[in-house]
């Protein structure tokens, strides 16, 4: 809360005007700084903290505090003795981890390393940090009176005595969590590590930033609040020179020193010798992968005796930080279909607020969110943690969904109350948001709302991008000048920590077959072994991922299978299962009819079944009262066409359109052999190319075509093939005149006399009978010396050249 803004800002100045004077006075005893250092209030562009400076912000992304958490633990290197130089505060004993210990450094141990890496020591970009501290040199000598070299002690805190108030180290210390990062020696003798330094005693050390899961090494940028920098010992930092990266209160004691004790560091020192006094307090913001610093012996007093000397860390920045840019993350869910929290969405904002003075903290601040619109916000899941612990500030809140959308959620920090101001400030809120599907979810992995993956790691999983605007950080502040200081911080997107995955089990489905007939009596687990092939087609999932095939159908457990007694239209449930075991039940109408009955079709030649040539046709799936019509089935056609091309000729007529009865459905065709004329040639080419007065003799004509016989009659007889020469040989000139030689062809068919051909009249050219084949090449018989078709033509008849043509008619017939 910052009431009253007015009226501190006058007293501010007021404040102002005082230092001012005493500054300039000539009483050097009350100067702010150090006597021999310049005053560090009146460093060029230093921000003073409810000073002139109060009307600009450290942006939130330097906000960076290490804090005390239950995560913190620590790991030592470099004691010389491992046991005793443990101080075990708290706890049961030196393996305790619950236990508060100092590590207690001695400066005559040569080591490779001494440090004291503080795990998970703060957050820095949404990760966890471990902060390393390193000690560079001890220049310390020992005791002059004992001998023995003073120790320098790191106080190792555990979170579970950070409200512990007794055995404090130093009065001005209350709680043990002011002790965090504390590195020197107590004020108190009972502490058991009041160890006293000389003057001029010194040690070098810096501090180191490590990603906590792997071990990086992380480029820090953030602020550097050292605490208890007075009169004891003076304090060194790197310093580039800029005084706008620090910051101190209006009335610290602290007085500087450039390039001291060498080029680019800043020597720091106070004129009191309070512990933990807000006038020992300084802000510095620094960036890299490195912070050195060291403390040096000093005295505030005449006393040169030895003392005691510690450098604490504050977690309270002087000068206001601004809100830091929320950091989502988001979770993979693995939860499967059976699980309650199947497809819910959850992913968490990490919230820093920099831990402010009252007049420096914000006058509102709220974060919006929102998931892809087929999620709705789960109200009741929001859960708001500080990080780190299991203390819940979910009450800090207001918690809304935005007005019209279900998908969109509205944090409102309540800071109407001092009380709710106090709690909202100096904290990292780990924020846990869920949000479950809508009725619009729909799933297609098509849609890239829902972001699923085919390939990769997480094969199977929707993924969805929560960081950019879609989850963003608002606030706004009144400086002390009355101005309003706001902003809007988007989240950043960052590969593999932004995006919350969501397994999706793909569903089945199929469609159902239509006009599915069951015969009566059936048995489905018998007939029907395989019910996905017998009654679904198209049987697919949605994702088309191979991880949820394949996919198996079953009778559906609990439900009835049809009566197949009763004839009729009913119901059969199927259930279809993937691979994940995701499992959906599909409806499919079939009816039940009579049973089925054969159909066969018989093919009857010469009075025989020739089944190894032309075998009978079978179908045994048709159902009583299916129309058949055989003139549409392909292989009872083909059969009939081909035994009709082999020489057979169909001598009845079957019904060949029909409903299939219960018995009686042979259909036979019946077919008789044949004598016919296979082949014939259709040119005798003999061949004549020159005109001679004498007379020519050709005995062997050229056939385009084989004369063949084929007789597929049962009983073979005897046959005769025929020859009638129906017009002679003829040239037809171009004025349609002809020419014609008559009485030349000849047929010899193995007798001493050659048959003449006369016009029109029929010669016998050949009897014979098959007796071992149903053909009869006629024309394989004919040569030159011997049976055939021979020309005889009379010297000096051909009157005129040309081209003559004659033809003939083969005829055969059975023989009586």
């Amino acid at each position: 809360m910052k009431k009253n803004k007015w009226r501190a800002f006058v007293v501010i100045c007021f404040m102002l005007l005082g230092i001012y004077y005493i500054n300039t006075s000539k009483d050097k005893a009350i100067l702010a700084a150090p006597e021999n250092y310049n005053d560090i209030l009146l460093a060029p562009g230093i921000n003073i903290a409810n000073g002139v400076g109060t009307d600009t912000e450290i942006p939130g992304d330097f906000g960076t505090m290490f804090k005390l958490t239950k995560e913190v633990s620590y790991e030592v290197k470099g004691l010389k003795d491992p046991v005793n130089d443990v101080l075990v505060k708290t706890g049961s004993g030196i393996n305790d981890p619950k236990a508060s210990k100092v590590f207690r450094f001695s400066p005559d141990n040569v080591v490779p390393e001494k440090s004291v890496l503080v795990k998970n020591a703060g957050l820095y970009n949404g990760r966890s940090i471990d902060l390393k501290l390193v000690i560079d040199d001890m220049d310390i000598a020992p005791d002059e009176t004992t001998g023995k070299y003073p120790y320098v002690n790191f106080m190792a805190v555990n979170y579970n005595d950070k409200d512990k108030t007794d055995e404090i180290p130093s009065t001005n210390i209350k709680v043990w969590n002011e002790m965090f990062l504390m590195f020197g020696s107590a004020t108190r003798s009972s502490s058991g590590f009041n160890d006293a330094y000389a003057i001029g005693d010194k040690v070098d050390y810096h501090y180191e930033f490590f990603d906590h899961e792997t071990g990086a090494v992380v480029n820090f940028q953030g602020t550097w609040n050292f605490n208890n920098i007075n009169g004891l010992k003076a304090v060194t930092t790197d310093f580039d020179g800029d005084f706008n990266n620090l910051y101190v209160l209006k009335d610290t004691w602290i007085g500087y020193l450039k390039d001291t004790p060498k080029a680019g560091k800043l020597e720091l020192y106070g004129t009191n010798t309070t512990v933990n006094s807000e006038r020992s307090l300084l802000t510095q913001l620094f960036s890299g992968k490195t912070f050195y610093t060291s403390l040096e012996r000093r005295s505030a007093t005449t006393s040169v005796r030895p003392s005691q000397m510690v450098v604490m860390y504050g977690t309270q920045s002087l000068a206001r930080i601004a809100p830091a840019t929320p950091i989502v993350y988001g979770v993979k869910n693995e939860a499967t279909h059976t699980d309650a929290d199947y497809l819910n969405l959850t992913y968490s904002i990490l919230q820093t607020i920099p831990d402010n003075k009252i007049e420096n903290r914000d006058d509102s601040f709220k974060i919006e969110t929102e998931v892809p619109s087929v999620y709705d916000i789960d109200l009741s899941a929001i859960k708001i943690f500080e990080y780190g612990t299991d203390k819940e500030w979910t009450s800090l809140f207001k918690i809304d969904k935005e007005p019209n959308n279900s998908s969109k959620l509205i944090l409102n920090a309540d800071l109407s109350t001092a009380t709710n101001a106090e709690n909202f400030n100096g904290k990292v809120f780990d924020i846990k948001i869920k949000a479950k599907t809508n009725a619009s979810f729909n799933f297609n992995k098509n849609d890239t709302t829902y972001g699923y993956q085919s390939s990769g790691a997480d094969n199977g999983y929707m993924t969805f991008e929560l960081a950019g605007p879609k989850t963003n950080a608002s606030y706004t502040y009144t400086t002390s000048s009355g101005g309003i200081l706001s902003d809007t911080l988007d989240s950043k997107i960052v590969e593999g920590q932004t995006k919350s995955k969501v397994l999706y089990e793909g569903v089945p489905s199929a469609d159902s077959k239509e006009n599915i007939k069951i015969p009566i009596g059936a048995n489905f687990t018998i007939d029907y072994p395989q019910p996905g092939d017998s009654f679904l087609e198209n049987i697919r999932v949605d994702t088309e991922n191979l991880i949820d095939q394949p996919i198996s159908v079953t009778y559906t457990k609990g439900k009835t299978l049809p009566d197949t007694s009763v004839l009729g239209d009913t119901t059969l449930w199927l259930t279809l299962t993937t691979a994940k075991n995701v499992t959906k039940d599909i409806e499919v109408k079939v009816t039940i009819v009579p049973t089925a009955a054969e159909l066969r079709v018989k093919y009857k030649i010469n009075g025989s079944y020739m089944t190894d040539k032309y075998p009978d046709y079978v179908d045994s799936t048709q159902m009583i009262g299916a129309p058949i019509n055989l003139k549409n089935i392909k292989q009872v056609t083909g059969t009939l066409d081909a035994i009709k091309e082999a020489g057979y000729k169909q001598t009845n007529t079957p019904i060949e359109e029909f409903n299939l009865s219960a018995n009686g459905n042979t259909i036979e065709y019946e077919f008789e052999g044949t004598l016919f004329l296979f082949s014939s040639p259709t040119i005798l080419d003999f061949g004549i190319e020159e005109a001679s007065y004498k007379a020519i003799r050709v005995n062997e004509a050229q056939l385009d075509k084989a004369l063949i016989i084929k007789d597929t009659r049962a009983v073979k007889q005897k046959w005769t093939l025929s020859a009638k020469l129906t017009q002679d040989f003829t040239l037809t000139e171009t004025d349609g005149t002809k020419k014609i030689i008559p009485d030349i062809l000849r047929y010899n068919d193995g007798t001493d006399e050659e048959k003449k051909f006369n016009l029109t009249e029929k010669r016998d050219l050949l009897v014979d009978e098959h007796t071992t084949s149903n053909e009869y090449d006629v024309s394989k018989t004919w040569n030159s010396n011997g049976k055939g078709f021979k020309l005889d033509v009379p010297g000096d008849t051909v009157k005129t050249l040309g081209k003559y043509q004659a033809k003939i008619e083969f005829t055969v017939n059975a023989t009586p």
